[in-house]
Order: C-alpha cells, then sequence, then structure tokens
C-alpha cells in the first residue's frame, strides 16, 4: 500500500535508530518519517556523526533528494551547509563523503537505501539532477500558491522533476 499522504510530523517524539530504513548506512542513525510499503520509498532525518567520511567511490540504487537541517555534509567536493538542498539521481557518483562535525539531513529516499561499493554499470540521468539549491538567496513566490487555499503563503521552488512534473519546494 503507497504511503498516506502527512502534513505534520512530530519528528522529536520518534526515537533514533541505528543505519538508514532498508539495512544500510549502519555508521549514521535515522529517524523513519514515513515509509512506502509497496517501493521502499521512505522520508528520514539522517543524522551523521562527527567524524563520519566515505574515502570509497559508491552510488546509491535510488533517487536521493535532501535538505540540510544541521551541520554540514560535503559529497564529492561539493558542500552542503545548513540549509541548502540537493537531488540526486540513482547512479549519481560519490567519489568521497564527509561529514567532519556531523549534519543531520531531511532526507527522502525514491526507493530502498542501498548504497553500492564502486561506480554505476549505467550513467545517472543527468536531466533529474539538482546538484545544488542554496534556498536563503531564493526570495519566496506567493505567486505560485493558490490564493484561495491559503492567503498569505509562499514558497520556494526547489526543483521540478522534469518527467513528471513535480516539484519540491519549501512551504
Amino acid at each position: 500500500m503507497p504511503r498516506p499522504h502527512t502534513c505534520f510530523v512530530q519528528a522529536q517524539r520518534i526515537p533514533w535508530s541505528h543505519g538508514v530504513h532498508g539495512g544500510n548506512r549502519h555508521d549514521v542513525d535515522s529517524k523513519l518519517l514515513s515509509v512506502d510499503d509497496a517501493d521502499a520509498s521512505s522520508t528520514q532525518i539522517v543524522r551523521y556523526p562527527a567524524g563520519w567520511r566515505r574515502t570509497s567511490p559508491e552510488h546509491l540504487g535510488t533517487h536521493e533528494e535532501f535538505l540540510v537541517l544541521d551541520g554540514w555534509l560535503e559529497i564529492g567536493g561539493r558542500r552542503y551547509d545548513k540549509h541548502t538542498y540537493g537531488f540526486l539521481p540513482k547512479g549519481y557518483p560519490r567519489e568521497r563523503a564527509q561529514a567532519p562535525q556531523g549534519a543531520v539531513l531531511l532526507t527522502m529516499y525514491y526507493g530502498a537505501a542501498a548504497y553500492v561499493p564502486g561506480a554505476a554499470a549505467e550513467p545517472y540521468d543527468a536531466k533529474l539532477l539538482v546538484e545544488y539549491v542554496n534556498p536563503l538567496t531564493m526570495e519566496w513566490d506567493p505567486g505560485l500558491v493558490d490564493p484561495q487555499l491559503s492567503k498569505g503563503v509562499a514558497i520556494k521552488p526547489l526543483r521540478t522533476d522534469p518527467y513528471t512534473g513535480e516539484t519540491s519546494f519549501l512551504y
């Protein structure tokens, strides 16, 4: 059964678990916010401890979308500071990664979160890649929200899927 739509989660009431849902990344902690039983897609808060690092190439067998909530994380030489966003498609190469002081990310996996050593057999879909967005440099856009639904509300669009038109945004 697909996961139901959830607007609010009291994440502070969810205990930390070892690893990420799907039995991977045993060197981090996570809080599972939602999961789709049909395809193992999930939304999680992932906590990387201070000193966490990966020095060998790897890739993820599904898409990963994230917003840094605290600290900073570096993936392949790209630094993601607090409040920055990325969407890394399935197979995106990760030559190295680190969180020297630790980091906490809101992470959406579009399938089972399986990190695989080495390069992917097939190239990633470059149309899906949104390597880096800093929402702090963006203006809030009230024109993208139906005023009958929520007067005075605005969003910051982070990504629009080129195939489905689905949009990820800050509200």
